[in-house]
Parts: structure tokens; C-alpha cells; sequence
């Protein structure tokens, strides 16, 4: 789904907003991690280190988490903690904001220092909004906000649902990172490495449940969910394995979609994070005579650019010097106002891979390869952008930094694959690699019960390796043939591994 007209606005109010409660923008750890230790006391640090690893641990329970919220809900931890998760906050509550309109009674549950609830409650004062957490400090900092801003539409309760039921009815209901908690839960395998489909078990689906308290806490929100209302979740379930228990309970309990998921990526400072899609849900009883409600989707989630693997720098010019067969299918040559002049070239790799490179002057050098089983020629938003830039002033600036920004140029560009896909779509990439030969491979099972694939082998004029599991990770390498030998070295490696196999 694109963004709606108003969602800038929403946008813009809630930057606004998260200045009022003390955060603060970072675009890289080097500068927050100053203002952090300028900030925070060593004894402050300290204790937060400690939270941090006893609610990481392994079997950690309430009391952990609690402790953790109430720490960082204090004036001097707040803004400083929060500020990590700045990007968070704008896409996810500009998000939920532009789908709070038509409610007259909401539900943040899990709403912590109630930053987003207070956002939500300035922007529509003729609703009413009732924040719920379990941490009894944090809700003390939601008090005080909602009391600065002079907001007379919401209220704060305390309450675990572990141990107490909701009470009252909401025509929405939002909940953020609260419902499916267990972050460290791996959710339930596909059938084997290389089918992302679940069994219908239900005793896998009961358990899965109960480990992570998504029961009782399903359970409860539909009991005070009114016949015709709405539900709005945004959980950690990018991968399938958490994803599809989760849509299964969500069905099992009468809702249905409204709108297609909504994929959400944000920044955690330098880091791109993708959680999962937010769904708009309401009762299927409420979409009696109606025709609307959407199927769920247990497949794997494709965004637009994951295909595509990009490096800049000396790393760009090594890549693109080492991919074999390589052949330049047209280019684009222009003069930019402030870089100086500049040039795209498009080309492909034999029958497997296609490519963009574009190099500006000497201050730039950057590249996309990707798959050539969707065409001869890169299809992304980069290239669509470079057919109608222009000598438009800046906009190649701002092209610069939104493509390759994320990008890590490596210490070693002779270690730099010519392609590399650690998302679902890997799978698809590593099928459609012509001529594939398949040198070495092992399957295996881990400790935590995963299957476990690695193989080795040979496209022409290729080396590369791949590597899947049950629990939905992929991972390709490809390499040019006189590089085999490291990719020798990781096939080991992951054999001798447990766990990701990430490099």
C-alpha cells in the first residue's frame, strides 16, 4: 500500500511531538553514542547494560521486562533510550494515526511512557483513549506528558494481562510490539529446507501460543473488541515462522483483513529494521452481506528492492571489473549541476545476472546486480529515477544517499561477492540460476531442531553457494570462478555451524 496524502502530515505533527518528549534524530551510532555517554552517568549506563542483558536472557520473565520499562522511564533515561527508536515511532504512529479517524473509544495496549498515545490523543481530541501497560513507572511518565499537553481524552491504567482481564469495549483497539512478545521464540518450522509451508498442526499451533503468551492476550483483547470493531497489530513477524502461527491465531479468533498487510521498514540509527507488516483487522461477523475481507497470505513477503544487491566505492569498480560474460546493453550520460558529470551503464552477466552501475565523476562509484529471471534489465525504482532525472538539481544527491546510504563498503574489496540475497527471495534467485551444477551439499539437522541445507556449486562463468534452513532464512553467495576458493572456506564453515550462518 502507498502512503495516503495526509500521512506527511501526520509525519511532520509527530516529529514535532517526539521533540517535545526530548528525542532526538541520529544518523549514526558514532553520534549517539557520544550523546548518550554525555548524557547518562557511568552508573546509569551501567544498570541499563545490566537491564538489557537480564531481559535478553534466556527464560526471562515478567519481572525482567518490568524492571527494564521502569528504569528507562526515568527523565534522564527516557529521551536517550527512546532515540534509538526514533524512525520507529514516526512510521509505525503515522501509520496507526491515518486509520484513527472514524473510532470513538481506542485501546493502546502496551502503550509503555504512552509516547505514541499522547500523539494519537492530540491529533483526535473528539475520541477517547485509554493507554494500558504493566509497567506501573512508565505509565507515571504518560501521566505527566498527557497532563503537560492538557489532554483531557485519555488515561492511563496499570495492568498485566497474565494476571488480570481487560474491561470496558473499544471500537479500536492498537497494539504495538505487545501482543506477540518471546522476541527469542523461532515460531514454527516449514516442512523442510526448501518449502516455506507450515503443517496445519494444532498441537504446534497450541504450544506456540502458550510459549509466547499470545493466547491470553488474543483472547482478552477480543472480549472487550466491540461487534463492529477494529484491531490494529504491528508485531516482530517478518519471518514466516513467527508469521503464519501468528495469522493462524489471528483467524482462528474470527478477525479478518481489511486491508492488505502494510510492510514497515524503519531506521534503528544505522540499521535497517524490518519487523513485519501492520494489519487492519476486524470481526468476520461484522463482514456478514459485505464483500471485503481478504485472504491471508502464508507465503514469504517480497519487497521491491530485495532482490537487488548493491556495494559503492572501490567495492562497485571491483564488482563490476570481476562480472564475467559481461555485456553492456545501453548507458546514460549526463551533467549534473552540483556533482559534475555523470554515467549509468546497464548490462548483464551472461544468463544469470543483470546490473546497473553508475559512476559520477571521481567522487562516486556505485552498483545494483540482481536476477535476470525478471528481465534482460534491472527493473527498480533506481533506474526509473535515472530515466527522467535530468539536470534537476540535487535530486541526484538525494538519489545518492537513499540507495546506496545502507550500503557497507567493505575493508577488502576482493572479498566482495559480485551478488549476495539474504532474504526469502534468495530461494527463488538460487532456482533460477541457469546451468546450475551442484559441486558439494549437506543437509542436516541443528541442535534446535532446524534443517539445515548448505550446498556448493557452478553457474557458467560462476561459483556459488547457498544456504537454507526451516525456520525461513536464505542466503546466497555468488562469486566470479577464480574467487571459488572463498566461497570454499564458507561452505565450511557453515557446515561446522549452528545457528544463522550469517557472514
Amino acid at each position: 500500500m502507498t502512503s495516503r496524502p495526509h500521512t506527511t502530515a501526520f509525519r511532520d505533527a509527530l516529529a514535532d511531538h517526539l521533540t517535545g518528549w526530548g528525542l532526538r534524530r541520529f544518523k549514526s551510532y558514532g553520534a549517539y553514542f557520544q550523546w548518550q555517554r554525555e548524557t547518562l552517568s557511568p552508573h546509569d549506563l551501567a544498570s541499563l547494560n545490566r537491564l538489557v542483558e537480564e531481559k535478553r536472557a534466556s527464560g526471562a520473565g515478567i519481572a525482567s521486562e518490568v524492571a527494564f520499562y521502569d528504569f528507562t522511564s526515568r527523565p534522564n533515561i527516557l529521551p536517550v533510550l527512546y532515540s534509538q527508536r526514533y524512525d520507529f515511532y514516526l512510521a509505525v504512529g503515522s501509520a496507526v494515526a491515518e486509520r484513527l479517524a472514524r473510532a470513538g473509544s481506542i485501546l493502546d495496549f502496551g502503550c509503555g511512557i504512552g509516547l505514541l498515545t499522547t500523539f494519537y490523543a492530540t491529533q483526535f481530541p473528539n475520541s477517547t483513549f485509554v493507554g494500558v501497560d504493566r509497567s506501573e513507572a512508565s505509565l507515571a511518565a504518560a501521566r505527566e506528558r498527557a497532563q503537560a499537553l492538557s489532554l483531557k481524552n485519555v488515561r492511563f491504567e496499570c495492568l498485566d494481562l497474565e494476571r488480570a482481564p481487560l474491561t470496558g469495549a473499544y471500537d479500536l483497539i492498537v497494539s504495538t510490539h505487545s501482543i506477540l512478545q518471546s522476541e527469542s521464540d523461532l515460531g514454527i518450522p516449514s516442512q523442510n529446507w526448501q518449502t516455506f509451508e507450515r503443517r496445519k498442526d494444532p498441537m504446534a499451533q497450541a504450544n506456540f501460543e502458550q510459549r509466547t503468551g499470545l493466547k491470553a492476550r488474543l483472547e482478552n483483547l477480543c472480549l472487550v473488541l466491540t461487534p463492529v470493531g477494529h484491531l490494529i497489530a504491528f508485531e516482530k513477524t517478518r519471518q514466516l515462522a513467527r508469521r503464519v502461527p501468528f495469522q493462524r491465531a489471528l483467524s482462528a479468533r474470527g478477525l479478518r483483513l481489511l486491508e492488505p498487510p502494510l510492510p514497515i521498514r524503519y531506521c534503528v540509527i544505522e540499521e535497517v529494521a524490518d519487523d513485519g507488516p501492520l494489519y487492519v483487522l476486524t470481526r468476520a461477523s461484522s463482514l456478514m452481506g459485505k464483500d471485503v475481507g481478504l485472504e491471508w497470505d502464508e507465503g514469504p513477503e517480497h519487497l521491491e528492492d530485495e532482490e537487488l544487491y548493491r556495494c559503492r566505492a572501490e567495492a562497485a569498480r571491483v564488482v563490476w571489473e570481476r562480472l564475467p560474460s559481461r555485456v553492456a546493453t545501453r548507458e546514460s550520460k549526463w551533467v549534473d549541476p552540483q556533482l559534475g558529470s555523470a554515467r549509468a551503464e546497464w548490462g548483464v552477466c551472461g544468463d544469470a545476472l543483470a546490473y546497473l552501475y553508475l559512476t559520477v565523476g571521481d567522487r562516486f562509484r556505485g552498483i545494483l546486480v540482481g536476477s535476470r529471471r525478471t528481465g534482460a534489465e534491472l527493473d527498480c525504482p533506481l533506474e526509473r529515477e535515472l530515466a527522467c532525472i535530468g539536470t534537476d538539481s540535487g535530486r541526484l544527491s538525494a538519489l545518492l544517499e537513499a540507495t546506496w546510504s545502507s550500503s557497507t563498503e567493505q575493508e577488502d574489496p576482493i572479498h566482495t561477492p559480485l551478488y549476495e540475497n539474504h532474504t526469502a527471495s534468495a530461494q527463488d534467485v538460487w532456482a533460477a540460476l541457469p546451468e546450475r551444477q551442484i559441486a558439494k551439499a549437506s543437509t542436516s539437522k541443528e541442535p534446535d531442531n532446524r534443517q539445515k541445507h548448505v550446498e556448493l556449486g557452478t553457474a557458467p562463468g560462476l561459483t556459488y553457494l547457498y544456504w537454507a534452513n526451516t525456520f525461513d532464512q536464505r542466503q546466497l553467495v555468488i562469486m566470479d570462478r577464480q574467487r571459488a576458493s572463498l566461497l570454499e572456506h564458507y561452505y565450511q564453515e557453515l557446515l561446522n555451524s549452528s545457528g544463522q550462518g550469517n557472514r
